[in-house]
């Protein structure tokens, strides 16, 4: 099971701020997130951090790996 927790606007998108999923075999977070996000390939651009590390959305998760997902915050 992979449990991926969303920060900010991206939890209401999503309609959670924690959802587990579970998964057979490694899979790149990208489709994960396509499939939970309304409109994930519109989003401009998202932090993704799987077990503390940065990594992109063709990252392959696996079993136990939890992932954050944080929207781009910018200000001036």
């Amino acid at each position: 099971m992979v449990k991926i927790k969303f920060i900010g606007s991206l939890a209401h998108l999503a309609g959670a701020h924690e959802i587990n999923v579970r998964i057979s075999d490694e899979k790149p977070i990208g489709d994960i997130l396509k499939e939970i996000i309304r409109n994930y390939e519109s989003l401009k651009e998202v932090i993704i951090l799987v077990n503390g590390i940065r990594v992109s959305d063709d990252y392959r998760v696996k079993d136990d790996d939890e992932v954050k997902v944080f929207p781009i915050i910018s200000g001036g």
